[in-house]
């Protein structure tokens, strides 16, 4: 006997080719699990990706500030050697 929205499909394998024997194919719910699933990829996803751009975002900042304190050590011993030399004549 088949209800509405049930088609009748010819089984498979060694039964297949008997006229008369079929089954039941009712219309596919999705399967909550999968979707559970596919949240959860995304969320890891999207963690491992934020992490990632937090590491980097703290990395260029330190870059950064290094190149800043680097080019301010330069600056102050270039005025420090001026300095010198305007007080004691030239240092070399």
């Amino acid at each position: 006997m088949v209800g509405p929205g049930v088609d009748r499909v010819p089984r498979s394998g060694p039964s297949r080719g008997a006229r008369g024997v079929c089954q039941s194919v009712l219309m596919d719910t999705p399967d909550p699990n999968v979707v559970n699933d596919l949240i959860g990829t995304a969320g890891l996803i999207g963690l491992i990706v934020g992490f990632v751009v937090y590491i980097a975002i703290l990395a260029l900042s330190l870059w950064i500030g290094y190149l800043i304190i680097k080019a301010a050590v330069r600056n102050g011993l270039r005025e420090h050697t001026l300095w010198l030399e305007q007080r004691r004549g030239p240092l070399r």
